[in-house]
């Protein structure tokens, strides 16, 4: 009864402390932290023979990442503001890749956000979406490899999600034999790509069979969204280049805003990739002002052409090539290369 009345002391005082930062302007993420640590988790990891499960509240079986293979889990994030990119990338690889590739958007692409409708269903829309963001990147691989880049000298940041954007970024590091590496909030863990197996001594209701051999960091518990979208700015890193691919508010006011407004500070650059591959037009917001492409957002936003500030750099320091000449046909993807190349010979490893 006693540990009871010191919890319930305990929390409230934490409340309050919470409240009264909030009133000062404090975020709410950071406002709870102090409250976080008083409450019981809402997600939980623990070491099977199966190899390393995941539970969160609320779910029914856990998510089993097999022992064989590369996963690891690299820890929880349970306040973004402690951590920082090398700290993150050497709890991964033991080591900071010098380039670190990032991209934000859509999970899916839904025929009732295209402007004036769309015949093409959710299906079709979203694997011309997933093929074109892999199609963006793949030339500007090829080129810094060609200029001399090492598969580990690139990183790219992603989540669990077996869709979209996601599914895009780990396609890309999987034909390019890139440093992959995940954040993701618990309660999107669930939607990564793997196998129902059935129940076992371990797991009496079953569990799912993970299929993503990468590096991991999870955010859990109340504000696990909103860490989440911090923890990706941080894990994607100042100057890195971050890809906008259109997106909902999600994109924008969590992820590419964290990214490049705030604590990561990547170079954000956006990419209305439907639009400018296909002719799909998805307008920046809808009637009730709500974001709803969050790349043509960016760039009616920007008084001017967010492309313009690169082409200089592209033209003089870029070695030409075949590649090159491909690749300064879309504005976009010249800005991309331009930034990656940039921090590679920054680092020593290509333009020597």
């Amino acid at each position: 009864m006693l540990a009871k009345k010191q919890y319930d002391s305990d929390f409230v005082d934490a409340f309050g402390r919470m409240i009264e930062k909030i009133s000062d302007g404090v975020p709410f993420s950071e406002a709870s932290v102090e409250l976080k640590s008083i409450l019981p988790h809402s997600a939980a990891i623990k070491q099977t023979s199966l190899g390393t499960a995941v539970m969160a509240e609320g779910w029914k079986k856990p998510i089993v990442f097999p022992s064989k293979g590369s996963f690891k889990f690299a820890g929880w994030i349970d306040n973004p503001k402690e951590v920082n990119t090398k700290e993150l990338w050497e709890a991964a690889y033991g080591v900071q890749p010098p380039l670190i590739f990032g991209a934000v958007g859509n999970s899916n692409i839904k025929p009732e956000q295209v402007n004036g409708g769309c015949s093409l269903t959710k299906q079709e829309l979203s694997q011309k979406y997933e093929g074109a963001i892999k199609d963006f990147y793949q030339p500007i691989i090829a080129y810094l490899k060609e200029q001399g880049a090492k598969s580990e000298d690139i990183g790219f940041a992603f989540a669990h999600s077996d869709c979209g954007v996601d599914r895009a970024a780990r396609e890309i590091t999987e034909t390019n034999n890139l440093r992959g590496f995940a954040v993701t909030s618990t309660r999107y863990t669930q939607y990564l790509r793997g196998k129902e197996m059935p129940a076992c001594e371990e797991f009496p209701n079953g569990f799912i069979m993970a299929d993503f051999p990468f590096p991991t960091v999870l955010t859990r518990d109340m504000t696990q969204i909103d860490d989440y979208a911090r923890a990706y700015g941080i894990m994607v890193g100042k100057k890195n280049p971050l890809g906008v691919f259109g997106g909902g508010e999600h994109a924008f006011v969590r992820d590419a805003k964290e990214a490049f407004i705030g604590t990561g500070a990547a170079e954000a650059i956006p990419v209305d990739i439907m639009r400018d591959k296909f002719g799909i037009v998805i307008p920046a917001t809808n009637e009730k002002g709500v974001v709803t492409n969050a790349a043509r957002d960016m760039i009616e936003r920007i008084n001017g052409n967010p492309y313009e500030q690169f082409r200089y750099a592209f033209k003089i320091f870029l070695p030409d090539s075949g590649i090159k000449n491909d690749i300064a046909q879309y504005d976009p993807q010249l800005a991309i290369t331009t930034i990656a190349y940039a921090k590679l010979a920054q680092a020593g490893k290509i333009g020597k």
